[in-house]
This record gives structure tokens, C-alpha cells and sequence, in this order.
């Protein structure tokens, strides 16, 4: 039971802004456990970004703008935009069109570039028109907002597995060699089957979370190759640009085929 809570306080001090000041030990055991409750923190984060959204669209008078912004501006506060640093870095780094050595030197360095920049806000601007148009075309549900957040952190835990890191050093690499692949595999399995369960129910028996499905391990096999092309494998800050980037995937066919 200990090390269930430990995961617990992992998932939130390392994926989150809440403060956990606790020294909690880093074993393989917790740190498989932390990344399979990641998903669930990722639909915790969703299912009160949700009640908000509700809500203001219940008891205000709010525009789509407002209620798109806020959709966008929460998920940011709640994560302490790590992942949308990870997307920085990995524009910077690969419209730096350098070899892969200075690329992965360029992932690491804590300042931003032009490029960072220009990606950021490319993605948050692109977020911002399809949340939009799905509030204004009446596609949007709130079950959505509390699926995708937990659908994409699967994905990304599966890509996480597939892959060597790009550089035997950080925070990446050290999970990468604390984690039990098996098991961590058995477990995201058995949280998409659980969640699949809910999401029908909630959508009337759709079709939806399955395109969402199929989209999602498209997107991230491409992904995957793009990875290894350009930076030789993973790495922490591409782990939260595949979160912010397939999340945005994911919003566009809710918009295109819903």
C-alpha cells in the first residue's frame, strides 16, 4: 500500500504544480507505478478542468473564447507547462537543421530560441482555433476533456517504452532504467480497458474513442520514427512535446470526423 502512495506522490511532484514536500524513494517499483497513475492524473486534471467548464457554460454568460481559453490555460497551470517546455526545446532543436549531437545539445540548454518560440505558439494558437470551432460547432463533450488528457499519456507511456533514450544521462534515462516494461505494459493496458469501459458508457456507445484510438497509435508511430530520425531516441522534454503535440492531433479529428 506504501508503494501505491508513493507512485501516487511521484505522479503529482513530477507531472504537476501540486507541491509534494516529500522525499519520496526512488525505486523501480515506484517509478513504474508513476508512470501507470500518470494516466489517471492526466483525467484527474481533465475531469476538473471539466467541472469547471461546466460550471461557467451552466451559471455565466461566458463566449467560446473565454471557455476555450480557460480549457487551455488550466491544463497549463495544472502541469506547471512542463510539457509545453518540452515542445520549446524540441522546436528549437530540430529547426536548428543541425547534426543530432548539437540537437540533443540544443534540448538540453535552458534558454530559448526563436524557433522554441515560433513552435509554441503555433501550437497553442492551433489549439486554441480547433477548441474553438468545436465549441462553436457544438462537438465538444465533456467527456473529452477528461479522455484524451488520460488517452495521450498512454501513448506516450507506450512510445516511452519503444524507444532508447537519445543520451545516457537525466531524468529520462533514470526512469527509463527504473521502470519494469512488463509490467508497466500489462498495466497501461488495463487502464485503457477501464477506461474504454467508462468512455462508452458516458458517450451513448460512440465510435469516437476508438477513431481516437486508431488516430492516436497512428500519430504516434510517425512520431516514433521522427524521433529516431532526428534525435536518435528520447528524451525527457520529448516526452512532453508528444503529450502537447498529440493532444492537439487528437482535437483536430474530434473537429474533422465528429
Amino acid at each position: 500500500m506504501k508503494t501505491i502512495w508513493h507512485s501516487v506522490l511521484l505522479a503529482f511532484q513530477f507531472f504537476t504544480v501540486l507541491p509534494v514536500h516529500k522525499e519520496i524513494p526512488l525505486t523501480k517499483r515506484t517509478i513504474t507505478g508513476m508512470f501507470a497513475f500518470l494516466p489517471w492524473i492526466g483525467a484527474l486534471m481533465g475531469a476538473v478542468v471539466a467541472a469547471i467548464i461546466y460550471c461557467l457554460t451552466q451559471w455565466t454568460a461566458s463566449s467560446e473564447v473565454l471557455l476555450t481559453f480557460m480549457i487551455i490555460g488550466l491544463f497549463a497551470l495544472f502541469t506547471g507547462g512542463l510539457h509545453l517546455d518540452g515542445f520549446i526545446d524540441m522546436g528549437d532543436a530540430y529547426f536548428s537543421y543541425r547534426d543530432r549531437d548539437k540537437r540533443l545539445e540544443i534540448l538540453d540548454d535552458p534558454r530559448v530560441g526563436a524557433f522554441g518560440v515560433l513552435s509554441v505558439l503555433f501550437l497553442v494558437l492551433g489549439k486554441f482555433v480547433v477548441l474553438h470551432e468545436l465549441f462553436v460547432q457544438n462537438k465538444l463533450s465533456l467527456w473529452m476533456l477528461v479522455f484524451i488528457p488520460l488517452l495521450t499519456r498512454v501513448g506516450m507511456s507506450f512510445y516511452f517504452l519503444s524507444l532508447q533514450c537519445s543520451k545516457e544521462k537525466g531524468l529520462a534515462y533514470f526512469f527509463k532504467t527504473h521502470i519494469h516494461h512488463r509490467l508497466l505494459t500489462s498495466l497501461m493496458l488495463l487502464t485503457l480497458l477501464l477506461a474504454y469501459c467508462g468512455v462508452f458508457v458516458v458517450s451513448s456507445f460512440s465510435i469516437v474513442p476508438l477513431l481516437l484510438m486508431v488516430v492516436l497509435v497512428i500519430a504516434f508511430v510517425l512520431f516514433r520514427q521522427f524521433t529516431v530520425r532526428n534525435f536518435g531516441g528520447v528524451s525527457g522534454d520529448l516526452l512532453g512535446a508528444s503529450i502537447e503535440g498529440m493532444e492537439v492531433v487528437l482535437w483536430v479529428t474530434l473537429l474533422l470526423f465528429v
